[in-house]
């Protein structure tokens, strides 16, 4: 009875070790636009919904904020503080949120996402506005718990290249 669970668990590990990670950007004009002034003032940087068990296996939010603050800034991006980014219009934030799932095995499925957020007023009534993602681009991959931290900073570089790209398009 062990042996039959063991073998499709072994197989369904070997399968999702073998998905490549996907990037899929959505770069539309639209997107772009949004883009355009923040070379101005600058943009926020947070990552969130890094689960209890994700950081047990070693991701650490500080290090993927630090990892995403150097690229963007030796790219020529602005960062700005979250205090500052709350005094801005639009209070622009480029988010990296985390969702993993700890399969049995044990193996991480997770998928990253690389979002701009800021607040936009409604058009059909401009007295509403929410804040929501603008420009967005996301991965997905697997990993061994000791293996995770490595694998979603790998997959940081194809998405923060994809935000780098968009932004010095919207803002030459």
């Amino acid at each position: 009875m062990n042996r039959l669970f063991v073998i499709p668990v072994l197989l369904f590990i070997s399968a999702v070790l073998a998905i490549p990670n996907n990037s899929f950007s959505q770069a539309s004009p639209a997107e772009l636009a949004t883009l355009q002034g923040l070379n101005q003032k600058g943009i926020g940087v947070r990552v969130e919904n890094v689960d209890a068990d994700a950081a047990a296996d070693g991701l650490d939010v500080k290090k993927l904020e630090k990892i995403i603050t150097q690229k963007i800034k030796k790219a020529g991006v602005k960062v700005i503080t979250n205090q500052e980014v709350n005094t801005l219009p639009g209070q622009p934030r480029l988010v990296l949120n985390i969702n993993t799932v700890k399969q049995p095995g044990p193996i991480y499925i997770y998928t990253t996402s690389l979002d701009v957020y800021q607040i936009v007023i409604l058009a059909r009534n401009n007295s509403l506005s929410a804040v929501s993602p603008t420009w967005s681009v996301l991965t997905t991959g697997g990993a061994l718990p000791e293996d995770l931290h490595k694998s979603v900073e790998a997959s940081l570089a194809p998405l923060l290249d994809s935000f780098i790209r968009d932004y010095k398009v919207a803002n030459p």
